[in-house]
């Protein structure tokens, strides 16, 4: 089990002519599959063994004889772990080792584990270089590993980030991250913010009506907040500005979490009924003591489409008086006036146009 409270400074080695094995010989159970170091001798690191959290392990041991080394990097390294694509994987766990520049912050360069086979990994590790360089402080060059590689000196430290009960983050973490960020970050925008769904692709699940709360908290003063359509550093800027901020869960509020401070505000409105917060409350909680407002205005009807396989996926219908009547509550707007139910035909219509535009029919969904 992960443990919050536990330094893990101590745990980090450097390597001699250490091995990344991205593609190792055996089994891909699920998101796992065979990858990892080896030292000079050919012993198998456990340490590089990448997690989701500790009950989902993304890389195993591979199996039989130490591959032949087919490319070389010089220089000393430090080991990234699995570089991701998707925003709100690589933001929890391709970060996760990058609190060790904290500790040598002479080590700028860092080497990852592609997610995918590719033949030309630069056009992976590029775009999430701003990330990398931002959750690091800064880094010098970042390579994406593809086949058996011989590094000159790798620095090899614990994952200490990632999601479930790792969501909490080693103290070494927290605190190489707070530094980081604040070094780096300058707020910039307004105070009170909506982060909102309803400019993302089509089949990104969502909670029908949204451009009605996005004009009701309008009236209250909030921004509205479309993340994707900023860069990294325009979106780190506004977290950093936000005391207040309204969502849904979703990645966003991962990237939120580490602006925020003991006097910040986060009411979260449920969109699905999977149980899904806990992540959030954790993270929120460990990083800066922070109380979130959990609001569920769902009213059980729910929609998705032929295909669709994960509750992120699911449409749901929201209960308008409910959703007023708890921001009032807490304090997030004033008064309940204009949060009354949209009309049947009103979510029909919506339910049309979304189905219309993704050319798959949203049907009614029956949650057992």
């Amino acid at each position: 089990m992960f443990n919050p409270q536990t330094p893990l400074t101590g745990d980090i080695v450097t390597l001699e002519n250490a091995l990344i094995v991205p593609w190792g010989e055996g089994r891909k159970r699920g998101i796992s599959r065979p990858a990892g170091i080896y030292d000079a001798d050919g012993t198998y690191q456990p340490l590089s063994q990448c997690f989701r959290n500790t009950s989902a392990v993304t890389t195993t041991e591979p199996k039989g004889p130490v591959p032949e080394t087919e490319e070389e990097l010089k220089g000393t390294w430090l080991y990234g772990g699995l570089l991701y694509q998707h925003f709100g994987h690589a933001l929890l766990e391709s970060t996760s080792r990058l609190w060790a520049r904290s500790v040598m912050p002479e080590v700028e360069n860092v080497a990852f584990l592609m997610k995918k086979q590719v033949n030309r990994p630069g056009r992976f590790t590029r775009p999430m270089k701003p990330m990398i360089d931002m959750f690091a402080g800064g880094i010098g060059e970042m390579a994406g590993i593809k086949a058996p590689t011989r590094v000159e000196r790798l620095v090899l430290a614990p994952q200490a980030f990632g999601t479930g009960d790792m969501i909490a983050g080693s103290p070494d973490f927290r605190a190489h991250v707070h530094r980081v960020l604040t070094d780096r970050v300058k707020p910039v925008g307004p105070e009170k913010i909506y982060i909102s769904r309803t400019e993302l692709y089509s089949k990104r699940g969502r909670y029908f009506a949204e451009d009605r709360i996005e004009a009701l908290l309008e009236a209250e003063g909030y921004h509205i907040y479309h993340p994707q359509l900023h860069d990294l550093d325009a979106q780190a800027a506004q977290y950093a500005a936000a005391h207040t901020i309204i969502s849904s869960d979703n990645s966003a509020l991962h990237m939120a979490a580490f602006f925020a401070r003991p006097n910040s505000r986060l009411a979260i409105i449920q969109r699905r009924p999977a149980d899904v917060l806990d992540d959030y409350l954790r993270q929120y909680e460990w990083f800066a003591d922070v109380h979130v407002n959990v609001i569920d205005a769902l009213n059980g009807r729910y929609y998705q489409f032929d295909g669709a396989g994960q509750s992120n996926e699911l449409y749901a219908e929201l209960d308008f008086p409910t959703l007023g009547r708890d921001l009032v509550e807490n304090g997030y707007i004033r008064d309940t006036s204009g949060w009354d139910n949209p009309a049947p035909e009103t979510i029909e219509a919506e339910r049309r146009r979304l189905s219309e535009k993704l050319g798959i029919d949203i049907r009614p969904f029956e949650i057992s």
